[in-house]
């Protein structure tokens, strides 16, 4: 498999500069050198190849299960819940928590001295500038 990587490099490199440093460019001129050479695209499609054989398996087994893939099993669309979610009253929002929000608790020690600093810091700031 090193060498299928390797193969593979070194043709990414030779588009690369042949494209002049364009990304786009040289992926497009690597898709076409793979359609022209068998090697470089079974190296290519290789590592996911059993991930589409996979996918489609399960598109074809969802087919033939007479259901829809995608679907929840409740029959709800993801779009009906979020409409749903958006419309209801009781849905917590961003502005509002829906909880009581308490005072901060105490500071520390240390942060009551820094928070005097800054003050006492800004207090001493020339009025023109």
């Amino acid at each position: 498999m090193a060498r299928g990587q390797d193969y593979i490099r070194a043709k990414a490199r030779e588009a690369l500069d042949a494209a002049g440093g364009n990304r786009h460019e040289a992926s497009l001129l690597l898709r076409v050198w793979a359609e022209a050479d068998d090697k470089l695209y079974r190296a290519l499609t290789g590592p996911v190849l059993n991930n589409l054989a996979a996918l489609a398996v399960q598109r074809a087994a969802g087919a033939s299960d007479g259901r829809k893939i995608g679907r929840p099993a409740g029959g709800r669309s993801p779009e009906t819940d979020l409409l749903a979610a958006i419309g209801s009253k009781t849905a917590p929002t961003m502005s509002s928590s829906r909880q009581t929000v308490s005072r901060p608790g105490m500071g520390s020690a240390r942060h009551k001295q820094a928070v005097t600093v800054l003050a006492s810091a800004y207090r001493r700031r020339p009025k023109g500038k």
